[in-house]
């Protein structure tokens, strides 16, 4: 049985995470202004591979990314979309056509130019955070919450909760857990797993990321509960706990 919820719990109102990414002083300082008084936690990655790091690991729901080089950029962008999926605002210090363009197809959702003035580019900025919010919380087209069986997630604030406990997933275990959710009941092969939750071809990996999944929300991931694997198909969702549990 799915449960959707139309309310948001008070201990649970939604703060939206930032990553900033080598971003110039005083852009960073218009964006602190802008963003003032809304309910938004900055985190500063020191370096690339911080930054990777940190999308790895934590949701963020918008990333603010700064490039001196376009090779860089388009490196970084590749290596991100393999664990984040937040929406990904770049600047680049020669902000060509072809540059740009390269980046997009990378993975970046908008592109502005270092050259820029500090206002218009902060106001692209949050314009394009604006849309994200109008987006997750218009009631039209907002992913909702829902919970299936023990299980309760909220796509639009990275939450999971399994019997009232809260579970921290990385970001490819969260989209993982949201498309079993999606299409519980059903059994699915790794290729859909790989197209329908990531967005990409088949991969090795998936047994990997069912593992680690299931290490966060099983109580026993060697006999598990929610998630079973089909032999020789793929895996099956169901969001109910028994006392027996096996594959």
């Amino acid at each position: 049985m799915v449960k959707c919820y139309s309310r948001k719990r008070k201990e649970e109102s939604m703060r939206y995470q930032v990553l900033l990414l080598d971003i110039p002083y005083k852009l960073h300082h218009a964006l602190e202004s802008r963003f003032q008084g809304m309910d938004v936690d900055f985190t500063v990655a020191p370096t690339y591979q911080s930054a990777v790091h940190l999308c790895a690991e934590q949701p963020f729901h918008l990333a603010i990314l700064h490039f001196p080089e376009a090779a860089l950029c388009d490196e970084f962008l590749i290596t991100m979309r393999y664990t984040s999926y937040a929406p990904a605002i770049v600047m680049l210090d020669q902000h060509e056509v072809k540059s740009a363009c390269s980046a997009l197809q990378s993975g970046a959702d908008v592109c502005v130019g270092a050259e820029w003035p500090v206002d218009l580019a902060a106001d692209q900025i949050m314009a394009q955070f604006r849309r994200y919010v109008a987006y997750t919380h218009d009631k039209g087209t907002q992913v909702r919450d829902f919970q299936v069986g023990d299980i309760y997630i909220d796509p639009s604030r990275c939450v999971v909760r399994v019997k009232e406990r809260s579970v921290r997933l990385r970001p490819r275990e969260f989209a993982l857990l949201l498309y079993f959710m999606e299409h519980s009941g059903h059994v699915l092969t790794a290729n859909q797993i790989c197209r329908g939750a990531w967005r990409m071809d088949y991969t090795q990996s998936v047994g990997r990321s069912v593992h680690e999944l299931r290490k966060q929300i099983e109580a026993n991931p060697s006999q598990p509960c929610y998630i079973k694997t089909v032999y020789r198909m793929g895996y099956r969702f169901t969001g109910y706990s028994s006392e027996i549990c096996d594959n």
